[in-house]
């Protein structure tokens, strides 16, 4: 395994964590941005397999929100000074493994103090953090893309560099002369078999939910609002109103990539779609009147399904941030 990987409080941020994550997924592919550590087998020790994908990683991201420093278990105990919370577990992991760890402040949350962090944690103090806001959170998560892109090609570099070293020392059966290449100064460790550095997907790509999403909007602009003004004119008003209310919550949640807007949209649509159908058949229409494709069973058929498909682009973008952790 290879790539980014986002470390956050699921209590604090996860709706920060989540509109990062599918920035990320765009730009670097769904291969390379990791939000949870699986396959943890029956009495393997978490430490060992945290410490495995901190390792594995070549960028870490810890996610800090207001309350990061301040989050309490049941017992009322501090969360980070707890050994075995599985957050500080993946922190301290990352910080040993001399991967890059970045520190982003999210909605508000300050840069903890050293004093504030317990030993383990204090390294954590002295990284250079990123801040997401969100009045400006699309050129906030542009600067820390490029970032990462700036990381990523210095990454490979030195690779290239190491390879080619290693190669010439193997053709002349002895280490190759002249200066030595400088160690990365953010690695010096490399787990093995690392020889992929993430990759950047092209902007215009497109996750499968985002995809459903788009195109059930689409349908219901246009066959909800724009094309059949006369079907059953007595309840247009309501039907019309119904697409609206999806299209617009579709629109604002694709474009902030937050996937709770999209669902909402997708159920509010439906919702409303169905009561312009209850209030149609209250007023006399039959049901294959308002089904049969002689009549306007076909446009009909054809909203309540691009507001199904913006449903279903929403579940999945949703499912795809539910973290299962502590």
């Amino acid at each position: 395994m290879s790539g980014i990987f986002l470390s956050y409080r699921r209590d604090d941020p996860s709706g920060w964590a989540g509109r990062l994550y599918e920035h990320l997924v765009r730009e670097w592919g769904p291969g390379q941005v990791f939000m949870d550590i699986d396959a943890i087998a029956p009495g393997e020790d978490f430490r060992e397999a945290i410490d495995h994908t901190m390792r594995a990683c070549d960028v870490v991201i810890v996610v800090i929100g207001p309350t990061w420093l301040r989050a309490r278990d049941d017992a009322g105990n501090r969360r980070l000074d707890d050994e075995g919370d599985n957050h500080r577990a993946e922190v301290v992991a990352a910080l040993s493994a001399d991967v890059r760890v970045v520190p982003v402040l999210v909605g508000g949350a300050p840069m903890p103090k050293v004093s504030e962090l317990p030993e383990a944690l204090r390294d954590l103090a002295y990284r250079n953090a990123a801040v997401l806001e969100d009045r400006r959170f699309a050129s906030d998560v542009r600067a820390l893309q490029d970032a990462l892109a700036q990381f990523a090609e210095t990454v490979a570099s030195q690779r290239s560099v190491d390879g080619e070293a290693g190669r010439t020392a193997e053709a002349g059966g002895s280490r190759p002369r002249g200066p030595r290449p400088e160690p990365d100064p953010v690695r010096r460790e490399r787990a093995p078999g690392r020889d992929v550095v993430p990759r950047r997907v092209p902007p215009g790509a497109w996750t499968l939910p985002a995809v459903l999403a788009l195109s059930g909007t689409v349908l219901v602009a246009v066959w909800g609002v724009l094309v059949p003004r006369d079907w059953h004119g007595e309840q247009s008003g309501l039907r019309i109103g119904a697409a609206l209310v999806l299209v617009a919550g579709a629109v604002a949640g694709l474009w902030s990539r937050d996937w709770r807007w999209v669902l909402a949209a997708g159920g509010a649509g439906l919702v409303g779609l169905a009561l312009w159908l209850l209030q149609l058949l209250s007023t006399g229409h039959s049901v294959d009147d308002l089904l049969s494709p002689e009549t306007d069973g076909i446009p009909n058929m054809i909203t309540f399904a691009g507001a199904l498909l913006v449903l279903v682009g929403g579940v999945m973008g949703t499912r795809a941030h539910v973290v299962r952790r502590g």
